[in-house]
């Protein structure tokens, strides 16, 4: 069986892509590349999908740098998936950049622009990326991927230790008669456990939306720390999302300390057999269990639902189904790795009450019941895994050829051995132990395998938690929205300017402007010859056909840059019989 779950697995996420991952710009008014004879009076850009523009800030530049919008970016006509900005009457001609920085419906800042012209076409404006890229480094970004790794492996311990009491505890205690005495050595190690992933979920969670607000807005996190920056995330998806998991994780911190785990109505050894019904709890406390059991269900609903409201299935159709396939993916994971971290470090406290041919009844109990769990909890990892990464693979060379591709491997290598570990308990640890149930003898050896296999799983299981930590951070292979490249060079004594639009792998529009110490246009050159290599897959170098549109000003319509990577662009100039200049341009391709 799991055999085959793995070969599924593996021949699933081969197929192709079924749906983008970001909001990706699908169109444009005026268009890319376009030359309008008037002025437009607003820019408006249309995505494949849904867009935030809390944080957005789709600006227009012209050639000096200087902005010539309004500053006020907003849906047109309620249109979620576009966005408009007014521009300043009277635009004087030229060639402009139209950059945005919008949150996509996953949560992820995106970025972009479109470069136009008015009139007639002229230096784009330079470093075009910085009016893309944000400010928040990699401190921030690592922080972010740390804050969701600890956020996730919270929920999986306490979605996963709350199901392990109701579904595994609860009948193994009932069915081998578990006295009072080993409930009540459990319920401390419990609280404690649960305890922690609770604090540690309420930090990473408030600590997240600190580092969401600096990374959606292009700043520092102690920059975003300001009441507007942080009022500005609630409005969004994913603070909407956080917010609830922030009260969430805090409601469950509060009512853990009242949990009891369950028990069979028996004294402990060597206890009067009237202390059966002596110290049994009273009907007001049953009841007052029940609450508490059912403000825990609503909190871990919570924990459970809002990743997928945070992320790409809110916005991707079939909505309902993609939010409850996310939903059985955390479900699953943390029934299993939430109940093998019980199983390890909570279990042994409650065996240590009993007696010794006691506790292997309990362990095998236990183990007999957690088995299942695990097996239905490996099928719907794969299935829900599975069905959640395919969309995101436009090919198989994806999973080698990006640091996407790379960790979904990763996570897929790790899992493979979780399943080998469980299949080796599965076969060997609790025939034994059933064994020894029978023959009332202690654990021993067996008992001691099984906390070392159960510690290897544990520690595969929080590494794949913080494998997920760090994907859910980078863009997919299908993701990349592209955005011009714009590039500054001297050459001899000129300066030469260039633009790449879209700038990402398939076909690009190259402009190329020469330009006089005085900023004027060139226009002594007698040939520009060019050439496009990609050195790190031994491409090129291929040969490039510049056509004159104007003074200084040279075109490629239809400049094939694929696959993505660091390309270069060999370009010479010759301005006379015997004077040539020479560069490299390096062109950073999505």
């Amino acid at each position: 069986m799991r055999r085959v779950l793995l070969l599924a697995a593996a021949l699933l996420l081969a197929l192709p892509a079924a749906a983008q991952a970001h909001a990706v710009l699908v169109g444009s008014e005026p268009a890319r590349g376009v030359t309008v004879e008037r002025a437009p009076t607003e820019v408006v850009l249309r995505f494949s999908e849904p867009v935030e523009a809390a944080f957005g800030a789709l600006r227009v530049v012209g050639a000096d740098g200087e902005r010539v919008d309004d500053s006020r970016s907003e849906h047109p006509g309620g249109r979620q998936d576009a966005l408009r900005v007014g521009l300043r009457s009277g635009l004087a001609d030229g060639t402009y950049v139209a950059t945005y920085r919008v949150i996509s419906a996953d949560s992820h800042p995106v970025s972009g622009g479109v470069v136009f012209s008015v009139g007639k076409a002229g230096a784009a404006p330079a470093n075009v990326e910085s009016l893309l890229d944000g400010e928040s480094g990699p401190v921030t970004r690592t922080a972010m991927k740390v804050a969701r790794g600890v956020a996730y492996l919270a929920t999986a311990v306490l979605v996963g230790g709350l199901l392990f009491l109701l579904l595994v505890w609860g009948p193994a205690a009932r069915a081998t008669g578990t006295s009072r005495a080993a409930a009540a050595a459990l319920a401390p190690r419990l609280r404690l456990i649960l305890g922690v992933a609770a604090v540690a979920g309420v930090a990473a969670t408030a600590a997240g939306l600190g580092l969401q607000a600096a990374l959606a807005s292009a700043t520092t996190f102690w920059a975003a720390m300001d009441g507007s920056t942080l009022r500005e995330l609630l409005d969004t998806n994913f603070g909407q999302a956080w917010g609830v998991r922030l009260l969430a994780f805090t409601t469950l911190a509060g009512v853990i300390g009242l949990l009891r785990p369950a028990a069979a109505d028996v004294p402990a050894p060597g206890a009067p057999a009237a202390a059966m019904h002596a110290g049994a709890p009273p009907p007001a406390a049953g009841a007052a269990q029940s609450a508490v059991h059912a403000v825990a269900a609503v909190a871990a609903v919570a924990l459970v639902v809002t990743p997928a409201l945070a992320g790409h299935a809110r916005a991707t159709d079939p909505v309902a189904l993609n939010v409850a396939v996310d939903a059985l993916h955390v479900v699953a994971m943390s029934a299993w790795l939430g109940g093998l971290v019980l199983l390890l470090f909570a279990v042994p406290a409650a065996t240590r009450a009993l007696a010794e041919r006691d506790r292997t009844r309990l362990l095998a109990a236990v183990l007999q019941r957690f088995s299942p769990l695990a097996l239905v909890s490996v099928a719907l990892l794969v299935a829900t895994g599975v069905y959640g990464s395919i969309v995101y693979l436009s090919s198989v060379s994806d999973l080698v050829d990006s640091d996407w591709g790379r960790l979904v491997l990763a996570k897929i290598v790790l899992f493979g051995l979780l399943i080998v570990l469980g299949a080796l308990n599965q076969r060997r640890t609790m025939p034994r132990l059933r064994r020894l149930a029978a023959d009332g003898a202690a654990p021993g050896a067996d008992g001691r395998f099984l906390r070392t296999t159960l510690r290897a799983e544990v520690a595969l299981g929080v590494a794949v938690i913080a494998v997920t930590g760090v994907l859910v951070g980078i863009s997919p292979p299908a993701a990349g929205a592209g955005g011009p490249v714009s590039i500054e060079e001297r050459v001899g004594p000129l300066t030469l300017q260039a633009t790449v639009d879209p700038g990402s792998a398939g076909v690009n529009e190259l402009h190329i402007y020469l330009l006089r110490a005085d900023g004027q246009p060139f226009t002594g050159t007698k040939e520009l010859r060019m050439s496009a290599a990609l050195p790190e897959e031994n491409l090129g170098p291929i040969g490039v056909t510049p056509r004159r549109a104007g003074p200084g000003h040279y075109v490629v319509e239809a400049l094939p840059l694929t696959p993505g990577g660091d390309w270069e662009l060999a370009v010479a100039v010759r301005v006379s019989e015997f004077d040539q200049y020479d560069t490299r341009l390096e062109v950073p391709v999505r």
